[in-house]
């Protein structure tokens, strides 16, 4: 049987590849509409303020990352939670794969 830290930090890591795939095609589908809002003459309608998420560093950064580590940990802990977790993060990898 695989050590339990371990297969909730993978889970951990598909749920965060998850995540970066949805930012990607959010993003994609923003540029998609700037682009076409720019050839048919429509205003910008805000001011682009940077993406930088959990890496843009500093206090948030951290408080995401300790978050992250106490959830990995808890979930390592308890093997109905880690079955459950596991599940829901192929699904939902699969349902982000099938977008």
């Amino acid at each position: 049987m695989p050590d339990p830290s371990w297969q909730a930090m993978q889970q951990a890591q598909q749920a965060q590849q998850i995540h970066q795939s949805h930012v990607r095609h959010h993003r994609a589908a923003h540029d998609m509409a700037r682009a076409h809002a720019r050839h048919t003459g429509a205003p910008h309608t805000h001011r682009p303020v940077p993406h930088t998420g959990a890496r843009g560093g500093g206090l948030r950064g951290l408080l995401v990352l300790i978050v992250l580590v106490g959830v990995v940990v808890y979930v390592a802990r308890d093997p109905e939670l880690r079955t459950t977790v596991g599940n829901f993060a192929r699904d939902l990898l699969a349902h982000v794969q099938s977008d």
